[in-house]
């Protein structure tokens, strides 16, 4: 399968850059277009793959075409894409624009999906929030391909701004608790190198373990002794209004996706 992307920006690199690592066989060839024809020619040299300086071309040459521009900006995308589908699939990659918005972008008959990725696919970790939309026959390969680089979540459109605040913002949000548990340690007494180096590695094996047990709850109540130090933590970040705080993490992240389009 070709996959043709419109836009070389961060995700499109992130997933760009998991295929290519992954070389499974279910890892489609690569194809890229920008307005920056430099940032497509760099991406499709790094992740082998064939960078175009005409939309036209790019679509022609696709089996799949995925729409990886800024929200605003994806209307021009959909215009200059349109004339040439001839029953190829979109894909768009942009937050807040949904699936009426997009087909009334596209002749009637498109076959259209909406997909938010997170950068974790580059290190084939993703996480990929899908509504299929009228993708139809071509969503198969699109879910096997996207499995060789993450898990692939199928949804309702109802519940895709707040899952993408979830999965979407993920690594943004760990980074900013990760970088407050490195300055944590930093005020306890450790150097700057070796607080941040504890917090990344510790939150790196917490995830890991959680995902294994899949059960939050249980590992919480497996760690957290009575009377002992992740007990008297957790009481604390009870007590400071930290879960108000992630909920109002989510549900900002959630409205502003309604905004950017």
């Amino acid at each position: 399968m070709n996959v043709g992307f419109i836009g070389a920006g961060h995700i499109a690199g992130a997933m760009a850059r998991g295929w290519h690592a992954s070389r499974d066989a279910e890892t489609p060839s690569l194809l890229f277009y920008d307005i920056a024809p430099r940032r497509a020619a760099e991406l499709a040299e790094t992740c082998s793959g064939v960078a175009f300086t005409a939309v036209d071309q790019l679509v022609r040459a696709s089996d799949l075409v995925f729409v990886a521009v800024r929200p605003q900006d994806v209307g021009a995308a959909l215009a200059a894409v349109g004339p040439h589908l001839e029953g190829r699939g979109v894909v768009s990659l942009a937050a807040g624009v949904n699936l009426e918005q997009l087909c009334a972008a596209l002749p009637a008959d498109a076959a259209v999906a909406r997909l938010m990725p997170n950068v974790a696919a580059e290190l084939g970790l993703g996480v990929f929030l899908l509504v299929l939309g009228t993708l139809g026959v071509q969503a198969a390969p699109l879910r096997r391909s996207l499995e060789t680089i993450g898990t692939t979540v199928e949804l309702d459109e109802c519940v895709f701004d707040v899952a993408t605040a979830v999965s979407g913002c993920m690594p943004g949000f760990m980074a900013f608790i990760i970088e407050a548990l490195a300055g944590a340690a930093r005020q306890g007494g450790l150097d700057e190198q070796t607080a941040r180096r504890l917090a990344v590695a510790a939150a790196h094996g917490a995830a890991a373990t959680v995902a294994e047990a899949g059960d939050p709850a249980a590992v919480m109540t497996a760690t957290a002794t009575p009377g002992g130090m992740t007990s008297a933590g957790l009481a604390a970040l009870r007590a400071s209004g930290l879960t108000s705080a992630i909920e109002g993490a989510v549900g900002a992240a959630a409205a502003r996706a309604k905004e950017l389009a």
